[in-house]
């Protein structure tokens, strides 16, 4: 009696399979879920910006006279294919804040070059800025962890602090758990000017300005001369809430808040609160963009669950086939 060399081959078959399962699953899977070309996401917020000065004259708006500014602000996220590499993926984000009577209030395009495989900011490659870690999405796979999120308007990552999942429906999309991260940062220097104020202050300004200060003697910046002048250091201070959806790694909800003072210690006025800038997205716009994200949902699922599971299912039945093929005896020929 002989062994069929038929069924050996089919559970060699089988093994082999059995074996390539978990390959797949926590190696090759991975490598192939990365940040697409396909990324177009608009996101809507209703914002409002408060003055606190006179952005003309400099001079203190007493406190309930403070200017309110409604604020309509969509950004939206665009892959750059034609311009991106198999490492390096390129988004284009376009920012518009439109205030009253359709006003442009603020327009600004930035380009982000994001590694494909982690999700962090890389320099070079098209970006507009040497930028590190994490946005304009986070990781995919996101944990509830800490994570540092880029802030353009300081030019450094400041830390979003995981704090609780939450559940974020769509438009058809059921409810999904999403992470919720906080961030608190502390007030820091900007890059550049903010709200489109001067570097500089004018000793008229100055002057202005310290007339409204109480505890500031007018006297003590009498001697600046009005038509010069004056560096200032702005300063912005963030607080956020994002939420994320951790598969994709894609903010789907975000609520901001910006402080903005100036550093006029220099000339001898101390930190003063200049404008606050708030902005919350859509409830609308919220359940559409977690419908955007859900589409990456079933490539995600086939990568990472149905592919390694039709191995595993598929070498069980070929690895017991074979077996049975194997095991069972043939009788020899006759002589």
């Amino acid at each position: 009696m002989k062994r069929s060399k038929a069924g050996l081959v089919v559970l060699i078959i089988g093994l082999v399979i059995l074996i390539l399962t978990p390959i797949w699953k926590w190696g090759i899977g991975p490598m192939l879920v990365k940040v697409p070309d396909t990324i177009d996401t608009t996101s809507v917020y209703d914002g409002t910006l408060t003055l606190f000065v006179d952005p003309a004259s400099f001079s203190l708006l007493p406190p309930d006279m403070a200017v309110k500014i409604p604020l309509a602000i969509t950004r939206r996220d665009l892959s750059q294919p034609n311009k991106s590499s198999g490492s390096v993926a390129l988004i284009k984000e376009t920012a518009v804040a439109i205030g009253p009577a359709g006003k442009a209030f603020q327009n600004t395009t930035m380009y982000y070059a994001l590694d494909r495989k982690t999700s962090k900011n890389v320099p070079g490659h098209g970006s507009d800025a040497d930028r590190t870690d994490y946005y304009p999405i986070l990781p995919i796979g996101a944990k509830k962890q800490t994570y540092l999120l880029w802030g353009d308007s300081v030019g450094r990552a400041g830390e979003a602090k995981f704090v609780k999942t939450t559940m974020v429906s769509g438009l058809t999309t059921p409810a999904t758990t999403c992470y919720v991260y906080q961030v608190n940062g502390p007030a820091e220097p900007t890059v550049a000017p903010p709200l489109g104020l001067p570097s500089t202050m004018t000793g008229a300004q100055i002057k202005a300005l310290a007339s409204g200060i109480p505890g500031v003697n007018p006297a003590d910046v009498a001697g600046l001369v009005d038509t010069q002048g004056y560096p200032i250091t702005y300063l912005d201070q963030t607080t956020a809430t994002i939420v994320g959806e951790p598969r994709t790694g894609s903010i789907v909800n975000a609520i901001n808040s910006d402080t903005y003072t100036v550093d006029a210690s220099a000339v001898g006025l101390g930190k003063i609160k200049l404008a606050t800038i708030t902005y919350k997205q859509t409830p609308e716009n919220v359940a559409k963009v977690m419908d955007e994200t859900a589409e990456n949902f079933g490539l995600l699922n086939m990568v990472g669950l149905w592919i390694p599971l039709g191995l595993l299912i598929a070498g069980l039945i070929i690895t017991v086939l074979g077996l049975i093929l194997f095991l069972r005896k043939k009788p020899a020929p006759a002589a």
